[in-house]
């Protein structure tokens, strides 16, 4: 019984650690998320063509197309770096979480013997591009780290391969498609001068932020890619 009551509190604080780590990477993920659709919103509406004059809602009237160009690219330059700076946390918290989880050991105790990685996937919400698990379910009876082992070879290549091509469309999708959209903003808000000048400087420092976090989650991509390829390390 006394050796039994180490080992338990042992666990039990673990599973308490996970899921500390699993709610602070869920907070993080929540405000990412909410940003991201935000601002694929005004994307879409940067994207559509639009006539002459712009009607607004609750039966204001029409606007001028440069006046309604410049408050969509005034939103989306926003909203970009808004968002640019939510999905990075996302990606810092999760990383750290991560590297906490990797010193905790293969299984969470005799009494739990599931792998910290598992726990903390079941216990966290997942940002909109976290797409690793769509893969690991394709693996049936091998999906988690502590039955992996026996792993076919063409099985893990099959998923290794979708979760690339899956990764790729993710991409395209959640940071292609709002540089697109505020590139054509810029375009769309034709100004001269002074204005001008702030369309162009803001365009680059919106797109260089949507930038960063594309990079930065391509290389975290990178790792879980490695982790699918090896998922007993």
């Amino acid at each position: 019984m006394s050796t039994s009551t180490p080992a338990l509190s042992n666990e039990k604080d673990q599973r308490d650690l996970i899921k500390d780590l699993a709610d602070g990477v869920s907070t993080q993920a929540e405000v990412a998320n909410r940003t991201w659709l935000a601002l694929i919103s005004v994307a879409i509406v940067a994207l559509v063509p639009h006539s002459t004059g712009i009607s607004l809602p609750f039966s204001l009237g029409e606007v001028p197309q440069s006046w309604f160009h410049g408050v969509v690219f005034s939103f989306l330059v926003v909203l970009s770096i808004a968002f640019a700076s939510a999905h990075s946390q996302q990606v810092r918290a999760q990383k750290l979480a991560q590297l906490v989880i990797g010193s905790l050991g293969p299984t969470l105790g005799s009494v739990c013997a599931i792998h910290p990685r598992d726990y903390f996937d079941m216990q966290r919400k997942a940002s909109l591009i976290h797409i690793a698990s769509l893969a690991q379910s394709l693996r049936g009876k091998y999906q988690f780290y502590t039955t992996a082992t026996g792993l076919p070879t063409w099985r893990k290549k099959i998923t290794v391969f979708l979760y690339g091509l899956w990764k790729i469309v993710g991409f395209v999708i959640y940071f292609l498609f709002p540089i697109v959209a505020l590139w054509q903003a810029h375009r769309d808000f034709s100004a001269s001068g002074l204005l001008q000048l702030c369309n162009v400087l803001f365009t680059w420092v919106a797109i260089l932020a949507l930038g960063q976090v594309l990079l930065l989650d391509f290389l975290y991509a990178i790792t879980i890619f490695k982790q699918l390829l090896e998922p007993t390390r």
